[in-house]
């Protein structure tokens, strides 16, 4: 059997690299591994030189340091923690090589260049051309055109785009998948960024690799966004700090840093959820943590379809930023946008937080769904059903109908329900097939790193709906499953023989 290139070239860097630089020197009385045959890999197109001191003059074998060994099942070599966040890294990148290699062989396409933040040129006007479709594309791309124009000139953006990139140092309080993400997003955009994680080792890989082992391990990260893990010392100049820590953790972090924070940095949220027993949505919690008013540290609120691996590989998406504060939200749009990634405006910041956090909650009963092989048709109606219960509990708190209708509420639910890329939707199929919760959840934090915010939001949605006076048949149901008062299939059926409501209610 052949070995692939890429697959050869895997196994000499990590090798290579990771026990010729990693691994602890020979000591004590046990036998050194003096020789490795790798007459397989003479010819593998590592990125690493053949150095003298590592090839032999037949070329046929690789002499190593002197390393410790020992004998559990056959011979191994005793590995440190960054050998380990190799392989990680290079078996995340044969994943996506041979995804990639499939995906071409099926529907292979050609590159193209484009910027979604640009309009589209007008079209021009052609003789004797009588089809309408082309006269009303002209005037959807005229108005659409005149509209940006006038509200980018009425904001002062173009002031702001003006601004130097190195004037912008940007910190992102989590090192998780989406943190990682929108890190990536931000430097690529010329920004320096520094990027905040709890584990010294996984630190000190993102800054000599360049590649953060635990999350997304197959992309490489831009050479100006740095990991720390002091938030005192990476806060102390920043101009903008972007929250990507989990909800429920959000109050601990925010009052340790309260004092590092400079007055007038705008704080941008990614996390979506409600903080339980206070019922607190972020744009509420982080104020009051931090000690600070909105006109001190604004809050943007950010939501929309936007998965992380779709940022990271430069999909096409489009968020939205809300904000009580005109000129933050215009900030955070300037910092974000690319090529690839468009961000709205929008000032319902009560609206998009409660969209943002129950569409978690209709994403597992999505999940149960599927997990449960009911198909598409009962999944599409609990989501339906899920949606206008969104729309009720987010207009009782005060919110715009509209905004539910637009891309942090029915677009969010959508990619999270239908999607195969959230979390919440993923515990809500493992349920579905028959695991318990306590597994689903200890498997999940073990496996992604990341949390299922949609388990601790629906036990905050009942007492909201109780609150607020609002009932909600699907997002209490999930509620009795998180709570282990009911399985995920009688809670399903109960849900779809309740009486029948008008469309409109």
């Amino acid at each position: 059997i052949k070995t692939p290139p890429f697959t050869a070239a895997v196994m000499c860097d990590v090798i290579a690299h990771g026990i010729l630089s990693n691994l602890p020197r020979h000591t004590g009385n046990a036998s050194p591994l003096h020789v490795m045959h790798v007459s397989s890999l003479e010819s593998c197109p590592c990125r690493l030189a053949r150095p003298d001191h590592v090839w032999g003059a037949s070329g046929r074998y690789l002499r190593s340091r002197q390393l410790h060994t020992r004998r559990a099942a056959g011979i191994t070599m005793s590995v440190g923690p960054a050998l380990l966040l190799s392989y990680k890294v290079w078996s995340a990148r044969l994943r996506r090589f041979r995804k990639k290699r499939t995906a071409e062989m099926i529907d292979p396409k050609l590159p193209f260049e484009f910027d979604i933040n640009l309009p589209p040129l007008r079209p021009k006007r052609r003789k004797h051309s009588s089809s309408l479709t082309s006269k009303v594309w002209r005037k959807i791309v005229y108005w659409a055109r005149v509209h940006d124009r006038s509200n980018r000139d009425a904001a002062g953006e173009y002031e702001l785009e003006d601004k130097k990139a190195s004037d912008e140092q940007v910190v992102v309080l989590g090192g998780g998948a989406f943190g990682t993400a929108v890190a990536a997003l931000v430097a690529r955009n010329g920004h320096r960024t520094s990027l905040v994680v709890r584990d010294a080792n996984e630190r000190d890989f993102i800054n000599r690799r360049h590649i953060n082992p635990n999350h997304f391990a197959e992309f490489d990260l831009p050479h100006n966004l740095f990991a720390v893990t002091d938030p005192a010392g990476a806060l102390k100049n920043c101009t903008m700090m972007i929250h990507a820590v989990p909800v429920q953790a959000s109050r601990q972090l925010l009052s340790s840093i309260r004092n590092d924070l400079p007055l007038g940095v705008p704080v941008v949220v990614v996390s979506k959820g409600i903080e339980l027993g206070s019922l607190s949505l972020m744009c509420d919690l982080i104020p009051d943590a931090l000690g600070r008013t909105e006109e001190e540290n604004p809050v943007v609120m950010v939501s929309g379809p936007s998965c992380a691996l779709g940022i990271m590989d430069r999909k096409l998406t489009s968020i939205v930023a809300a904000s009580k504060s005109q000129d933050a939200a215009m900030h955070v749009r300037q910092l974000f946008s690319s090529s690839y990634f468009r961000v709205s405006i929008i000032g319902d910041v009560i609206g998009v937080e409660v969209a943002g956090a129950l569409k978690n909650v209709v994403a597992i009963a999505a999940g149960i769904c599927d997990g449960l092989g009911l198909g598409m048709n009962s999944m599409c109606a609990v989501v339906t059903q899920g949606i206008a219960e969104i729309r009720w509990l987010a207009t009782a708190m005060g919110a715009r109908p509209e905004t539910l209708a637009g891309l942090s509420g029915m677009g969010h639910v959508v990619s999270s329900c239908f999607g195969d890329m959230s979390r919440d939707r993923s515990v809500g199929v493992r349920l579905g097939r028959g695991e318990s919760l306590d597994h689903v959840l200890k498997t999940s934090m073990r496996r992604e790193g990341d949390i299922a915010e949609g388990i601790n939001t629906s036990r905050s949605v009942v007492e909201l709906a109780d609150r607020y006076r609002v009932l909600l048949p699907v997002l209490t149901s999930v509620a009795r499953v998180a709570s282990r008062l009911v399985s995920p299939r009688q809670a399903v059926f109960e849900v779809l023989s309740l009486p029948t409501v008008p469309e409109s209610a």
